[in-house]
């Protein structure tokens, strides 16, 4: 029980990362750094008897059926983004976090190769690979297992989304994100490759992230 506990009071931890990085230092490297290097890495390190078994190459229909997903879901996003951009967020304000977070064009492609290939593998390891395997273990249950890690995932975005969004839309893009935990743990079980799940993660969501941002830089040219 006590084991249950500590993992579950760690998988908070990434949130209050975030927090620190966003809203006090108030540095986009320094918040991965925190991220990344100080809540994911150790645990990734310590848990790698979870997951290393499922370090397995991705079959290649899984990549397949991917990789049209993922350009679908890139041109949804931007076209959602076209249509009711204004109802969830001012281009302005996030132009003005993205220079407040030392976000610039000399940082975008190193940053989004970062974003597109490093961050999934390492957000994958942790969220299903040691969260969702270790609670499976410890908690005999897969359906605790699978909801609480996908809401701790879903959780640690919100300070970021509490950022950019308008009041409302925060909580329920975290809703949303916790859902879209839940598919990537169900590809994870069903495909039993963590690789399989970092890369539908990076296509997914990540190039979707990084196509709105370079629609943003069309938006404001020479503005960051």
């Amino acid at each position: 029980m006590i084991r249950v506990v500590g993992i579950l009071l760690w998988s908070l931890v990434p949130s209050l990362a975030i927090w620190v990085g966003l809203y006090v230092i108030k540095s986009a490297a320094w918040t991965f750094f925190l991220y990344h290097v100080l809540c994911l890495a150790p645990s990734i390190m310590l848990g790698r008897s979870l997951w290393l078994p499922t370090w397995l190459k991705p079959r290649v229909r899984d990549v397949a059926l991917l990789v049209p997903t993922a350009i679908l879901f890139s041109g949804i996003a931007l076209a959602t983004y076209e249509l009711i951009g204004p109802l969830l967020l001012s281009n302005d304000a996030v132009v003005e976090l993205l220079r407040q977070q030392g976000y610039n064009k000399h940082i975008f492609w190193p940053l989004s190769f970062y974003a597109i290939v490093v961050n999934p593998v390492v957000e994958e390891i942790y969220w299903r690979g040691v969260v969702l395997n270790e609670l499976e273990h410890l908690a005999h249950t897969r359906r605790f297992a699978l909801l609480w890690s996908s809401f701790a995932y879903a959780l640690f975005h919100y300070p970021i989304f509490k950022l950019v969004l308008f009041p409302g839309w925060a909580e329920l893009g975290t809703f949303m994100l916790a859902i879209y935990g839940a598919f990537l743990a169900i590809i994870y079980k069903t495909t039993g490759s963590i690789i399989t799940t970092a890369v539908a993660h990076g296509l997914l969501t990540d190039t979707a992230v990084i196509v709105l941002i370079l629609d943003l830089f069309h938006r404001y040219p020479g503005t960051l």
